[in-house]
């Protein structure tokens, strides 16, 4: 690889979030140091005038423009395909760069020649930690999610680095060498969820080890993402994760999960009418939303 290649190739996609993606951005140059990186930001059919307000701000990022609204793995894999880095990494829009976070993920993978990918500790706007990180995903584990997790909890890294199943992609740093050998993003998995995990897990076949890094600290602002999701979004989760498992586990697998994810969220459905009856505030919504699961689950 070229000597002048750039350590870190990071692929920001932007849909109408102009605002959001300029603060990611300020956040990546305000904290590169002395790392050499490239950005590539794929602008996903947008409208809100962000091509011309980012080519002027920052015109050393490389941005591909389409019309039609892609999602996302296609997206990432547009500018995943364009990269010279030394690592990828894919960076949600809505996420913002803490000092040394970029230092602590080269250094990590850079020490350890058998890390395939990397995920940074994401973080909420007050710094409470957030779920991104967890077990290659079992059907019979996630259906039954939460008394699973009760159950079989996965082991905090009390501060270390901690080798997982898998990790969140707003802030996944993957090898790019590795990447050569077990490909891009399953675009199988568009528009959304679930993407990160396969390839995650394909990393795995592959011989690789993933990482969570409480040293790399990331916030990710998901909270304005998911105001702008329809009701609809844990039915589009449910439905990618059903994917997941029919994809590595087959039909067995993929029934398997869907039964348990029946049976779990009627029991959730029933329990949240009957708080309703008694009263409580959130019970209609709760019912409606576990109730709308019931009805699709075994559709997925």
């Amino acid at each position: 690889m070229n000597e002048l290649a750039p350590e870190i190739s990071i692929s920001v996609i932007n849909t109408n979030n102009r605002e959001i993606a300029l603060q990611c951005l300020e956040s990546i140059y305000a904290n590169l140091g002395s790392l050499n990186l490239e950005v590539i930001l794929v602008n996903n059919a947008c409208t809100d005038g962000s091509t011309a307000i980012i080519r002027q701000r920052y015109p050393q990022v490389e941005i591909i423009e389409h019309e039609q609204l892609l999602g996302f793995s296609t997206n990432n894999n547009l500018a995943l395909q364009r990269a010279r880095g030394r690592y990828l990494m894919i960076l949600n829009d809505d996420t913002i760069i803490l000092p040394g976070a970029f230092q602590a993920m080269v250094a990590f993978m850079d020490q350890n020649p058998q890390a395939g990918v990397a995920g940074a500790a994401l973080l909420n706007r007050d710094g409470s930690a957030q779920y991104c990180y967890d077990f290659i995903p079992n059907p019979l584990y996630e259906g039954l999610r939460p008394i699973s997790e009760y159950l079989m909890p996965h082991p905090d890294g009390k501060g270390k680095p901690l080798e997982t199943g898998y990790v969140g992609g707003a802030c996944l740093m993957a090898r790019a060498s590795a990447v050569r050998t077990v490909g891009l993003l399953d675009t199988r998995f568009d528009p959304l969820y679930s993407e990160e995990v396969d390839w995650c897990y394909r990393f795995k076949k592959d011989g690789w080890k993933i990482y969570h890094l409480p040293q790399a600290q990331v916030i990710h602002l998901g909270e304005v993402l998911a105001r702008r999701s329809s009701p609809a979004r844990y039915e589009r989760i449910y439905a990618q994760k059903t994917v997941f498992f029919r994809k590595h586990y087959g039909e067995f697998g993929a029934w398997s999960y869907k039964l348990t994810l029946w049976v779990v969220n009627l029991a959730k459905a029933v329990t949240w009418r009957l708080l309703d009856l008694a009263g409580k505030k959130e019970a209609p919504d709760e019912f409606k939303t576990h109730w709308k699961i019931v009805q699709r689950a075994l559709k997925f």
